[in-house]
């Protein structure tokens, strides 16, 4: 898997092109977020029905997981979350969460996040990530 990183620099004669690439590649990843979208709606019920968790509590780890899946579309190369390696889930997205996402829960909680939201795709969407999973 990619790890899209670094600063571009866009000549002033290709930026149309650009603009043109960039959009193309978003509707190209489209499905993918709204797969993702659809399975953190999920992941909210599966938090506050199942798991019992306080609204605030999985709002916190929602917000966590909605911050990866946007990590997941904009940085990386993936299309499915059994291709997401443990760096990926853990290194590059902390990384990327820090430098890009202030005034939300701490890089801290990042893990625990990530884990419940992997274990809910094993029990509940047949998604067995064992890299992820493994400590």
């Amino acid at each position: 898997m990619k790890i899209f990183t670094g600063k571009v620099a866009i000549p002033a004669d290709k930026i149309e092109e650009y603009l043109e690439m960039l959009e193309k590649a978003e509707e190209e990843r489209r499905p993918f977020v709204e797969k993702c979208d659809a399975i953190l709606d999920e992941f909210y019920d599966y938090l506050v029905n199942e798991k019992g968790l306080s609204e605030k509590t999985a709002d916190m780890h929602c917000f966590i997981i909605s911050m990866f899946n946007e990590f997941l579309a904009r940085q990386t190369d993936v299309w499915d979350y059994s291709e997401v390696t443990k760096g990926i889930a853990s290194t590059y997205f902390k990384r990327w969460y820090k430098r890009k996402v202030w005034g939300g829960p701490s890089i801290e909680r990042i893990p625990v996040s990530i884990r419940k939201f992997f274990l809910f795709l094993k029990e509940k969407k047949g998604i067995y990530n064992k890299k992820v999973l493994e400590k």
